[in-house]
């Protein structure tokens, strides 16, 4: 993207591991940088509880032998600078082969590699000529997250470094870097260490990940430590162990000398600076960039036009909304990363990471955008950032609940009525991960004010026997300093949902007698669904009587949020995907601003918000359309890809009849809303939207594939399939409001269909009536262009 502004930060993964690999490329050359010594290398060695030079199954002190499983082996000669790189780092040239064995070391002699104390450091020299990581552990003394002691492990295309802390359940630290960021041509130096104050993860003598972390290592576990277990296939140089935390010139001299990371580190400065360039630029520059980058948002045939959306980046969960003085606010999450000096000096690293954004509106309709109201700290305390989390319903003062990776729940408070300032609070994490319940899963929270009781609801899993699938845990205090655990919040029916499924991003309110929890499902997609039920206050459970799914295989809707406002309504968004690479300089949107409500069967009811009407102009009618018998009319007068359509059908004996957008002349793209009375479904067809082949509607993703056996090439759809019933009698009402990429369709207030479509050639602007099958009368139809409220 040309703009180079401190809020731009939106790395991808692929970027970053990009950064790293051309900031390690000087790598190759360390053989010939001799600025650290051999005997430098192995004097560091020297105090190490253990080290293993792989040349035998020796250890360096005689200690630590090691036993060999599976397909390894030790004692393979490196060659000419890959010798000489190894020796210069205290190695002896030879390394071990791993073709999915592994290495045994036991617990030590006298149990000595169940390190002591709050300090340690690890080191494992390796490389992965195929460049393809199976998750498991490199070098680690396991057990799982409850028990493990120390791990370096590969785990979903990430390397990382954990450990567990004396007295606490789960993970004390955790840090990870892009797996692709290790160039498989190349060695590569992987430390981790630990200080009793934070956790840095060290490759080639660069920093690249840190968090605060605190506690005594963990003690009592009975697990032998082992190299390359579970299916590493490569090589490794050396690997060792410390009781105290090396120091940085230590960590130098172990990845090639302090010239080598200099070199590193001023090639990892030049690139940072061409990737995100926010240093050195004059005001002309930023001038010039920002004005290309608004004249490319404007010209993207995709970009929505009246959607609320950001003005550049990536966004994703839409968190928490409010009404508050006058003025709708919805906040949301974007991405942000640290400046050069930051990440150069080992304050914090490249990774862009969750920021809470923040807009309003007094109509609904026009937005305007504000300072991120959460922003991560650039201290290696937030690695991730800022994750989901909500505005407490009835505080007295607007106060926002969020998830913090690495720290658990956390609360802020607004300091002005335009909600720019938050204020944390002083008892932050007011719910910590660590040391939570066991059961109780800490992540996306929500929160209410019920009298003079704060509930909120924590995390999208709950552990206990018995609540496997989707399910929340219950919170409670009177003072949001300190929180009670109540238990599971309620128990889900394998009727409705499977275990595979959960609870995230939880929205929780009453409508009508009735209580409702909103959900985001993560597996096998992001979905949006529903329960409405009884809140029992006294036993504090929610118990659901109705099921409901707000988007289906295909479509794009999720991360689910709403507010009362001073009209007694429920308003709703969700957050609206691509079905393309998010590569535009820009991606997501949020829905239009929904209307819920409770039908007399206890399902939602969901209406456009009526201030959209304020956007209408140029209004075409058609009443008394003539019956369609097995046919479509095309209506010349209402093209375009930013409408509002409103049609009443009447059925007849027709198979399937709606309506179809975005049509080419030829009919080589087009976009159907399908009704099938016999099926009762209403459906988006998606065969003929796009002729671009990178679009892709989804029914399951990739790794759910491959966690249970699917077929890849199953995982795709070309129509999203939602129930929907017309009584006897009643006619089908459409509402359909199209906006570039955006489809919103409304069915007679009782179901709602969302869809990202991306018609590749810029006449597909028609719209038709069909009939299949049989015969309908079509009663009216009514179109309005829309107004842009998006500057660009």
């Amino acid at each position: 993207m040309p703009m180079r502004s401190r809020r731009q930060g939106n790395l991808s993964k692929m970027a970053v591991a990009a950064l790293w690999a051309v900031a390690l490329g000087l790598h190759a050359a360390d053989a010939q940088s001799r600025s650290t010594t051999m005997n430098e290398a192995k004097t560091v060695f020297a105090d190490a509880v253990a080290v293993w030079h792989l040349g035998d199954l020796e250890s360096a002190n005689g200690a630590c032998p090691l036993k060999v499983h599976g397909a390894a082996r030790v004692g393979v000669e490196l060659q000419a600078a890959e010798r000489e790189a190894s020796r210069a780092r205290g190695g002896d040239g030879k390394a071990a082969e791993f073709s999915g064995g592994w290495l045994d070391a036991g617990q030590g002699a006298d149990g000595r590699l169940n390190l002591k104390g709050e300090a340690m450091t690890m080191l494992l020299r390796l490389r992965n000529p195929s460049g393809k990581w199976n998750d498991g552990e490199l070098f680690c003394k396991h057990g799982g997250h409850d028990r493990l002691a120390y791990n370096l492990f590969v785990n979903n295309q990430q390397i990382g470094f954990e450990f567990g802390a004396e007295g606490r359940t789960g993970l004390a630290g955790q840090v990870t870097l892009p797996a692709s960021a290790l160039d498989p041509k190349q060695w590569h130096d992987v430390i981790a260490r630990y200080d009793g104050r934070e956790l840095v993860l060290f490759l080639n003598g660069l920093v690249a990940g840190r968090v605060r972390a605190t506690g005594a290592l963990r003690q009592g576990n009975t697990e032998p430590v082992l190299l390359g277990r579970r299916g590493f296939q490569g090589q490794m140089d050396h690997a060792a162990l410390w009781a105290r935390a090396l120091s940085d010139a230590e960590i130098s001299a172990l990845s090639g000398g302090a010239e080598a990371v200099k070199q590193r580190r001023e090639s990892f400065g030049r690139e940072i600076e061409a990737r995100i360039g926010r240093e050195g630029l004059t005001l002309a520059d930023q001038l010039r960039g920002a004005r290309e980058l608004r004249h490319r948002l404007w010209s993207d045939p995709h970009r929505p036009r009246y959607h609320l959306m950001p003005p550049d980046g990536f966004w994703n969960d839409i968190n928490g909304t409010i009404y508050w003085k006058g003025r709708y606010h919805v906040f949301f999450l974007g991405r942000l990363a640290p400046d050069r000096d930051t990440i150069l000096s080992g304050k914090d690293t490249i990774n862009a990471r969750e920021t809470w954004l923040h807009a309003s509106s007094r109509d609904l309709v026009h937005w305007a955008h504000h300072p991120p109201a959460l922003a991560p700290v650039f201290d290696g305390s937030m690695p991730r950032g800022l994750y989901s989390g909500d505005m407490i319903e009835n505080a007295p003062t607007p106060t926002i609940i969020v998830h913090v990776p690495g720290q658990g729940t956390c609360i802020f408070t607004a300091e002005d009525d335009e909600l720019i300032r938050w204020k944390p609070h002083p008892s932050n994490p007011v719910i910590p991960s660590a040391g939570a319940p066991p059961e109780a899963v800490i992540f996306d929270p929500c929160a209410w004010k019920d009298g003079d009781t704060y509930y909120a609801l924590i995390g999208n899993k709950n552990k206990r026997p018995g609540f496997e699938g989707d399910c929340t845990s219950l919170f409670k205090s009177r003072d949001l300093a300190k929180w009670d655990y109540v238990g599971p919040f309620y128990k889900s029916d394998r009727r409705w949902t499977q275990e595979y499924e959960d609870c995230a991003c939880p929205d929780f309110f009453p409508l009508g007698n009735k209580h409702v929890l909103l959900m985001h499902t993560h597996t096998p997609i992001n979905i949006c669904q529903y329960y409405v039920g009884r809140w029992d206050k006294a036993a504090e459970r929610f118990y659901p009587e109705v099921h409901g799914r707000m988007s289906w295989a295909g479509g794009q809707i999720c991360a689910p949020e709403t507010l009362l406002d001073a009209k007694g309504r429920r308003i709703f968004w969700g957050w609206i995907q691509e079905a393309r690479p998010a590569t535009n300089g820009w991606a997501s949107v949020a829905s239009l601003p929904r209307v819920l409500s409770l039908a007399a069967d206890n399902t939602l009811r969901i209406e456009p918000a009526p201030e959209l009407e304020a956007l209408r102009f140029n209004h075409r009618q058609h009443d008394g359309i003539a019956e369609l018998a097995n046919s479509a009319i095309s209506l010349d007068d209402v093209r375009g890809d930013c409408l509002e359509i409103s049609a009443v059908i009447e059925p007849g004996d027709a198979k399937e009849f709606g309506l179809k957008v975005r049509c080419s002349p030829d009919g080589a793209e087009q976009t159907g809303i399908t009704f099938t009375p016999q099926a009762q479904t209403l459906k988006t067809e998606l065969a003929k939207s796009t002729l671009d082949p990178s679009v892709k509607y989804q029914r399951y993703n990739g790794k759910f594939a491959e966690a249970h056996g699917l077929p890849m090439e199953g995982r795709l759809v070309t129509e999203q399939v939602a129930p929907f019933t017309l009584q006897p009698g009643e006619p089908l009402r459409l509402r359909v409001f199209l906006d570039r990429s955006v489809l919103e369709v409304f069915a007679n207030g009782r179901q709602c269909l969302t869809q990202r479509i991306y018609p590749s050639r810029p006449d597909s602007l028609g719209v038709a009536l069909f009939a299949r099958g049989g015969r309908v009368h079509v009663k009216s139809l009514d179109a309005w262009d829309l107004s842009p409220t998006n500057s660009w």
